[in-house]
């Protein structure tokens, strides 16, 4: 059979294109890449070698002269100190804690002794040291505590001084703070000192529930709670109850169990509803006996003070009050 017309005769198939390969080309491939795994193979023995050579010659200087190591680094003089807060000491507190030699090495510092120092104060919650080799830096971070009280401390003869306490029970001097704030803070009654093996007290215990009421009450009630004065924990172990004596009402109890904004709720209510009723003053307001709250009057006002007035414990909120 002839092929088509369309098909010039000297088309090729595919069994006429050659299957060989040049062995030549094959060679000089396979020679490159030998010799370049040869080269990498090299090149990784001699960083071996190198290295291991290295820590040998220090592992020998270190065993026949300790000193030719360590000296370098020892010699790097303490440079500065880099000091930050997130309260309100100062560097000059800083200075005097930590008392640093005017000269010493970076690497002669005792880091644990440093930190032990700044902790004694009470008022460093914690701290973080460390040395910065870059530019030969003592680094100082400090986590202050806040305080929520205040309360009178004696030690042994001392004359006594104001302390003031954090939310966690701790009672320290303190330093930095605005004398204005300071006078703010509510006194602390119905507790006891007790000094620790060192120069602090031990925490106080019931202050956490304090702390709570106290941020609630300036919260919520802030033109009640910034008149209370004294805040007592006489009978917070025994019926975990915390007294407050303020300006306008001498004694308010609460129920350390029950939630602080509820009670301040029923708080706000009574005095509402005594405003209406000419201002009577109040001599004490007992939130912690649960359905009824008993409110007596002073005794200077003739409103039948034999019987106390009880008021719902739970109100109607008024309009203008939201809890």
């Amino acid at each position: 059979m002839n092929p088509p017309a369309s098909i010039p005769p000297s088309a090729r198939s595919w069994k006429d294109i050659r299957q060989g390969v040049n062995k030549r080309a094959m060679a000089r491939e396979g020679r490159r890449r030998l010799w370049l795994a040869s080269a990498k193979a090299a090149l990784v023995c001699a960083v071996v070698v190198g290295c291991g050579c290295a820590v040998l010659a220090v592992y020998q200087m270190g065993q026949s002269d300790p000193g030719r190591l360590k000296e370098p680094v020892k010699a790097a003089p303490l440079q500065r100190v880099v000091f930050s807060t997130d309260g309100v000491l100062d560097r000059a507190w800083l200075d005097q804690a930590l008392a640093l030699p005017r000269t010493t090495s970076l690497m002669a510092l005792d880091l644990a002794a440093l930190e032990r120092r700044l902790l004694a104060s009470g008022q460093v919650h914690s701290v973080v040291l460390r040395r910065r080799f870059t530019d030969n830096a003592l680094v100082v971070s400090v986590q202050e505590r806040t305080p929520v009280a205040r309360v009178m401390g004696q030690a042994g003869g001392d004359v006594p001084r104001e302390l003031l306490v954090a939310r966690d029970g701790v009672a320290f001097a303190g330093s930095g703070y605005d004398p204005a704030t300071l006078a703010r803070l509510p006194w602390l009654d119905g507790i006891e000192l007790k000094r620790t093996a060192g120069r602090g007290y031990e925490p106080i215990p019931g202050m956490e529930p304090v702390a709570q009421l106290l941020a609630a009450g300036g919260a919520l009630v802030p033109e009640l709670a910034n008149g209370w004065q004294v805040v007592s924990l006489a009978r917070y172990a025994s019926d975990a109850e915390i007294i407050v004596r303020s300006r306008e009402i001498p004694e308010i109890v609460f129920d350390a169990e029950v939630s602080f904004p509820h009670q301040l709720a029923k708080l706000a209510y009574i005095v509402d509803s005594l405003h209406t009723h000419g201002d009577p003053p109040l001599a004490r307001v007992d939130l912690a006996v649960g359905n009824q709250v008993p409110v007596e009057l002073r005794e200077a006002v003739s409103l039948q003070p034999a019987r106390p007035t009880l008021f719902p414990s739970s109100p109607q909120p008024r309009p203008r009050r939201d809890f």
